[in-house]
Parts: C-alpha cells; sequence; structure tokens
C-alpha cells in the first residue's frame, strides 16, 4: 500500500495518476485517466479519486506538529547544529512519522524505526549500502552521531537522520517497464557483490504462526466488529496452502537488502531509482531474495509479464545470469507476507494511535483484496519459463 505525504498537493496526485495511466497502458491500451485515477485511490486505500482528493485536503490543512522538544534533540543527539526552523513532518509509515529537520548546517530527514532495528543491525545494512553506493547504486548518505552511532534513542523511539535529498514519489503499481528493468538491475547489482554472510535466516522470514494462531485472530476481528472479518475467514484456506511451501535453504548466504520494496525505492531527478531503506538487511541467498522482489515487484496487483520479462533482462544484464527459481524460492516471501499481514491485522484489532489505526486498517484491506496465493506465484514461475 502506497502512503500519503502529510502534506499531498492536488498537483502530486495529478502527476502519479498519469504516471500509473502509462503504466497501465503498457498492458492494457485503451485504459483511461479515470481508470488510472481509480487504481491510485485503491493504492492509497481510499475507495475513489474523490475519496483521495478529500484526504490529500484534510492532511494539508491538519498538518501533525512535532512533539516538544524533538528537534532540538534529535539534532544534538546527532550533531546536526542548531535548529533554525520548526520541524516538519514529511510521511507517517508502519515504522512511525519522519521529520524534516533544518539547521544551520542544513536539511536532514529523522526517520523513526522499529525498536529491533539496533546500531549493530543499522551497521549491517551500511556494510551493504556503502559496497552498493560504490557499485552504482543511488542510496541517501546516513549521518552518525557524535558517538559513532546509525541509530540513537531519542524521546524514547529509535532514530536514524539521512542528509536531505530531493526525491520523486514512490513507483506506480502495476510496476513500469522502465522501473522494473532498473529494479531488476538493482538487484542484480547487489547479488554480484556477492558479500558473504555468516547469520542465520532472521526469524520473520522463517517463523510462520500456526493455523489456531490465525483463527484466533478470526475471532477478535469478528469480535471487534471489523467488516472485513468474513472476508479474513474466506482467505484462511489460501494462507493455509501458502504454508505447505517450505524453506529449502543451503546456507550459503550473501548480505541481500532484504526489503527493497516499492515503497522503499524513490523515483530521482533523471529518473534513477533511490533505495532509500537498509536496515532490514541480512542473510538470504540470490533466489530467496528473488522471489520475495518478484513478488513485491510484479504481482501486484496481479501479474505483470512484461514488468517480469523487464526485470529480468535487467538482472540478467547486471549479473551475468538468472538463478533457477521453484516454487521453493518464495518460502521467504511467504513467510515475510503472513508475518506482515498477521501483525497488520492486530495492529488495526488494537492500534497503537491513531495514525497506525489508519495505515493498518487501509493496509488489512489491501492484503485482503490482493492476497499472496500458490496459484499466482506458480503462474509467475510458469511465465518465467516461458
Amino acid at each position: 500500500m502506497r502512503f500519503l505525504p502529510d502534506k499531498p498537493s492536488l498537483g502530486f496526485l495529478r502527476k502519479e495518476a498519469k504516471d500509473l495511466l502509462a503504466a497501465l497502458r503498457e498492458s492494457s491500451p485503451q485504459a483511461s485517466l479515470a481508470d488510472a485515477q481509480r487504481a491510485l485511490a485503491a493504492e492509497y486505500g481510499m475507495r475513489d479519486w474523490t475519496e483521495l482528493k478529500s484526504e490529500a485536503e484534510r492532511r494539508a490543512a491538519e498538518l501533525p506538529v512535532a512533539p516538544d522538544g524533538l528537534a532540538d534533540s534529535l539534532a544534538k543527539a546527532f550533531g546536526l547544529g542548531d535548529v533554525t526552523a520548526a520541524a516538519t513532518p514529511v510521511t507517517f509509515t508502519p515504522m512511525g512519522r519522519c521529520w524534516s529537520i533544518t539547521t544551520d548546517r542544513g536539511r536532514w530527514l529523522a526517520v523513526t524505526v522499529y525498536p529491533w532495528i539496533t546500531d549493530a543491525q543499522a551497521e549491517v545494512g551500511a556494510r551493504l549500502r556503502d559496497a552498493a553506493v560504490a557499485a552504482g547504486v543511488v542510496a541517501p548518505t546516513p549521518v552518525r552521531s557524535p558517538d559513532g552511532r546509525l541509530i540513537e534513542t531519542v524521546q524514547e523511539q529509535n532514530w536514524r537522520v539521512h542528509e536531505w535529498i530531493e526525491v520523486g514519489p514512490t513507483p506506480v503499481t502495476p510496476t513500469p517497464v522502465a522501473v522494473a528493468r532498473q529494479i531488476g538491475a538493482t538487484y542484480g547489482v547487489l547479488h554480484s557483490l556477492a558479500i558473504p554472510s555468516e547469520a542465520p535466516l532472521g526469524w520473520y522470514l522463517t517463523c510462520r504462526k500456526p493455523a489456531a494462531d490465525w483463527d484466533r485472530l478470526l475471532d477478535r476481528a469478528r469480535a471487534a466488529g471489523k467488516p472485513w472479518a468474513e472476508q479474513l475467514n474466506q482467505a484462511l484456506p489460501i494462507l493455509a496452502e501458502l504454508r505447505t511451501i517450505e524453506l529449502d535453504a543451503d546456507g550459503n548466504f550473501i548480505l541481500c537488502n532484504s526489503n527493497l520494496i516499492p515503497e522503499h525505492v524513490r523515483i530521482g531527478h533523471n529518473e534513477e531509482l533511490v533505495v532509500t531503506e537498509w536496515d532490514f538487511a541480512g542473510s538470504m541467498t540470490p533466489e530467496l531474495e528473488l522471489g520475495s522482489a518478484l513478488g513485491q515487484w510484479v504481482l501486484r496487483p496481479t501479474l505483470n509479464r512484461k514488468a517480469l520479462l523487464a526485470f529480468r533482462e535487467g538482472y540478467e544484464e547486471a549479473a551475468g545470469h538468472w538463478p533457477k527459481l521453484e516454487l521453493a524460492s518464495f518460502a521467504v516471501a511467504v513467510s515475510a507476507w503472513l508475518n506482515w499481514m498477521y501483525n497488520t491485522i492486530c495492529e488495526a484489532i488494537d492500534p497503537t494511535n491513531a495514525d497506525q489505526a489508519d495505515v493498518a486498517e487501509r493496509g488489512t484491506l489491501d492484503l485482503l483484496n490482493h492476497p499472496m496465493s500458490c496459484a499466482s506465484l506458480q503462474e509467475l514461475l510458469a511465465a518465467l519459463d516461458t
């Protein structure tokens, strides 16, 4: 699901709709601007274009205000200089709100991160990010605190800071062919680095909730009166079938980004892709990460065959080959998707705050409306073989 900026403009949305129209016409030449507007609204979790415009106007009129002392505390923690203007909100994501901080030394983007993203974890990502940038991948420049840390705790939250860069929105869905080729090439570059990693696969990518937990989650959704509870009930057999795809990794892991999803990419000034997130980096095989990647980039909202071909071409140009994929290659993608869905639904039932409630509710509907399935993964594999 796409996340609206805290201060979106109608011009911004109109440009996104036109970009999406161009992408839709790559596979459906008869697509209209109205089709693109409806599809864009759905990507933002809205019913239609009118609701999307109304939400954009509401956000522009009700800008969040930074907690007292946040900007000064962040500036001190990361050695940014003296704050010269009030912090301005950028966007809210499942990890929290991002803020623009202006000081006498420049402009910065402060990003909240999950509690489990420690400084040690951020260093793992920084190792991959630095090697990737040296190989031509574009990414923001991280800021280290005076103590040399990438993550600092400020007002009881974990934060990291980047130097501010001007970028455009995340790529539209379905993925345009040109973007698919670039993201495929990015994966090819990252895998060609082949940085050895001896750490085990992360628990989030391997552990799965048993059927009993999903049944209890359904009971909670019904008890909370959620309108999508029966939709979840109908999805449970699909989720059970997904759990039959088992992990079969040989342990020859390399360091991978592990979460190079559309929401963690921005379009740069020259239409290059800017990879904004590296903190999820960890051990994986190229096959497992490609399984995860394809689920994100060419199956949303349905299989995009032209994007799939472009992705593969970009990867092969950068890496010189294409790994053999099979159903087991999607095992990590399945685990991550199931865990994300479970946690999103939990947050929708019992949100920690109003912002999280909004994101989780929209996210739940998006996941239920576009579920991963064994059938969609088998269709993808068949398309790769043609």
